[in-house]
């Protein structure tokens, strides 16, 4: 009865540390799957099955990248269990794709918002193109490229494969900073001016470059970076 009510106070503990921070910052991986766990395993010591997991594969992405089989073999997890995670990770990976079609791009605000949480948590610098409608709201997100911690090239294959299936004749450029500022170099605005002059071919208005840092998100344009008329 005592263990019960130990193993009821710890999860109670974990819940309060995490409504008390917002997030999962100061949480090790283990424990992070430790709560998601809470809720596919109500009766078990999900602490030992988070360790078990993160032993067996590694990490917690590659815990949720896992498969059914994989994730049914370690103890106490079953195929029940298994299924549930798989659930957990699609919903994020859906979550991470999907576009909110309601954004308004003419609303910078909200614009630098959205891209900012593109970028959250990427750990490796990426560029990518949102594509706009006509009445200018977010019509995709596609990432075109991916580079180390400081830079990634523009694959303008990518780019056009991207932009011409969305059938749209307006983007905006994306990409991070993962662990500097979000203030543009050199080599950002002489690329910005290439893509636009690229994507100018193509009958394809770049209406801005947003870059994101550890400090936020920022448009080129209002920082007076982009001049169409120099492209």
């Amino acid at each position: 009865m005592s263990s019960q009510a130990d193993h009821g106070g710890h999860r109670e503990r974990m819940r309060k540390r995490f409504k008390e921070s917002g997030n999962f910052k100061g949480f090790s991986e283990h424990e992070i799957l430790e709560m998601l766990l809470f809720y596919i395993v109500p009766r078990k010591n999900t602490n030992d099955i988070a360790h078990e997991l993160i032993k067996k594969f590694g990490s917690l992405n590659s815990v949720l990248n896992a498969s059914v089989e994989e994730l049914s073999s370690v103890k106490d997890m079953g195929e029940s269990s298994a299924n549930s995670l798989l659930f957990f990770r699609e919903l994020i990976n859906y979550c991470s794709t999907v576009t909110d079609s309601r954004i308004d791009i003419r609303n910078i605000s909200a614009a630098l918002s959205f891209v900012n949480n593109c970028f959250r948590n990427e750990k490796q610098e990426k560029f990518k193109v949102i594509c706009i409608d006509s009445g200018f709201h977010i019509k995709s997100v596609t990432d075109i490229s991916a580079g180390g911690a400081r830079f990634t090239p523009v694959d303008f294959r990518e780019l056009t494969k991207a932009v011409l299936n969305s059938g749209t004749d307006i983007v905006i450029l994306a990409h991070n900073h993962p662990d500097s500022p979000n203030t543009p170099s050199q080599e950002d605005v002489t690329l910005t001016r290439e893509v636009m002059r690229y994507m100018r071919c193509l009958g394809v208005t770049v209406l801005d470059h947003y870059i994101t840092g550890n400090n936020g998100t920022i448009s080129m344009r209002n920082c007076g970076l982009i001049h169409d008329m120099e492209c």
